[in-house]
């Protein structure tokens, strides 16, 4: 490190798509102001922790990653950028160089502050915009990301992230088809769309998510498109109709649920009853090819009797889920569930969450043997030891084995075996 002259920085992400995206997006900026990347912390002049702060065990994590920065790297000038970069979610003894909290011009206030310090280029943030500074590379990444909206205001009862990343906001679609058309040409093969709230796109531009999707599916070479979390009041009919009719729009779609009883949806702000959740389900099946439904589900949440989780369990069930994230509720601070009663034992909790994971591991495995074999094309994301691992279309995780495979690449293979993790032992065609 040289104390006297400020000539590398590193990057500490943590959390969400959104915030890995985040981070390539201050990593250029960086390196806008002439910085190069260090190795290692210890050889990092500036270094930025881009925190999370959904949960309060992720401010801690946040809190304790800004701490082990300044620990191995005292010398250092480091920064809090992120969701949790407020003192009051990760406060440490030493404060950091300066802190830039998450909102709708946070990429201006960081160029602003780093204009301060003694950088290579100076000023070289100067009309930078957040929404319109676009990034040519997904380091470390065979799927780029590409965020396309930021910002929310669903208000659920157990989320803190709207009082974090603020309003909503969007990036314009002509600067979104500009950098997925650069990242195709940097030899991406799939492109993920993502935001905070992805599918409130063009509710303040007088467009909409289909809109965003047809014009990235038109982008010339373009590979995998792929969708992250949606809201299910948020799949339109016109965005199956061009889901449906474009190739390249994987049938994936992260529908968050986080539950199945109409009475703990209530209670959790969601805006849907599991009826409403299952209609969405049932026309996207209809509309696509045996799309894979990934889910996000909350148990223990404020008043979940045993009833209400028995509901949860049916639903899940009656739906099919491919995949399951299973969360055990913990109380947010400033958030309206944390202050509700019927808060429930952390045991029984356990417990429920226990028999939700064993029910998900079942319904993976119902979905995945049936692509037993079938052809499945697999999205290489490294290998190992001469066994390759990757994603199909279908969000499957995949291994084979693989001699003459690379990172990146797009492989055909025919599954010859299916557990809960994915498919496996796998014969190239």
């Amino acid at each position: 490190m040289n104390a006297m002259k400020l000539e590398t920085y590193l990057v500490n992400v943590l959390g969400c798509k959104v915030n890995q995206y985040d981070a390539q997006q201050i990593e250029q900026l960086l390196e806008r102001y002439g910085l190069n990347k260090a190795e290692v912390t210890d050889e990092a002049d500036v270094i930025v922790v881009h925190t999370c702060g959904v949960t309060a065990a992720a401010a801690r994590k946040s809190r304790q990653t800004i701490r082990n920065m300044q620990r191995d790297n005292p010398l250092a000038h480091v920064i809090v950028t992120g969701c949790a970069a407020n003192d009051d979610l990760t406060h440490v003894d030493q404060d950091p160089v300066f802190r830039v909290p998450a909102g709708a011009d946070w990429l201006q206030r960081l160029a602003g502050q780093l204009d301060s310090l003694a950088l290579p280029n100076p000023r070289a943030g100067e009309g930078i915009e957040t929404d319109t500074f676009t990034i040519s590379r997904f380091e470390g990444h065979t799927r780029a990301f590409l965020k396309v909206q930021d910002g929310c205001d669903i208000g659920c009862s157990f989320c803190i992230i709207p009082q974090l990343r603020k309003e909503p906001r969007d990036k314009a679609i002509d600067v979104a088809v500009r950098e997925a058309t650069v990242l195709t040409e940097a030899g991406y093969r799939e492109i993920v769309v993502t935001g905070v709230s992805v599918g409130l796109y063009g509710r303040e531009r007088g467009s909409s998510l289909a809109e965003m999707l047809r014009n990235l599916a038109a982008v010339p070479n373009i590979g995998r498109i792929r969708l992250s979390s949606l809201h299910p009041g948020e799949l339109t009919d016109e965005l199956l109709e061009v889901w449906a009719s474009s190739p390249n729009i994987m049938p994936h779609l992260h529908l968050s649920l986080q539950s199945g009883s109409d009475v703990i949806l209530h209670a959790m702000r969601r805006g849907y009853t599991a009826d409403e959740y299952y209609d969405a389900v049932q026309r996207a099946r209809a509309a696509l090819d045996n799309p894979a439904f990934t889910t996000d589900v909350i148990v223990g949440f404020p008043g979940e009797t045993d009833a209400y989780f028995d509901e949860c369990y049916a639903f899940c069930q009656k739906v099919g889920f491919s995949q399951m994230h299973i969360f055990t509720y913990s109380p947010r601070p400033k958030t309206m569930a944390a202050k509700m009663g019927g808060q429930v034992n952390g045991a029984l909790a356990t417990a429920r969450s226990e028999r939700l994971h064993a029910l998900g591991e079942t319904l993976a495995l119902n979905y995945h043997q049936p692509f037993i074999g079938r052809p499945v094309e697999v999205l290489v994301e490294g290998v190992k030891d001469g066994v390759a691992h990757g994603y199909s279309k279908h969000y499957i995780p995949v291994e084979f084995e693989a001699a003459d495979v690379l990172r990146g690449q797009i492989a055909a293979i025919e599954a010859t075996e299916a557990t809960p993790l994915g498919i496996s032992r796998l014969n190239r065609l």
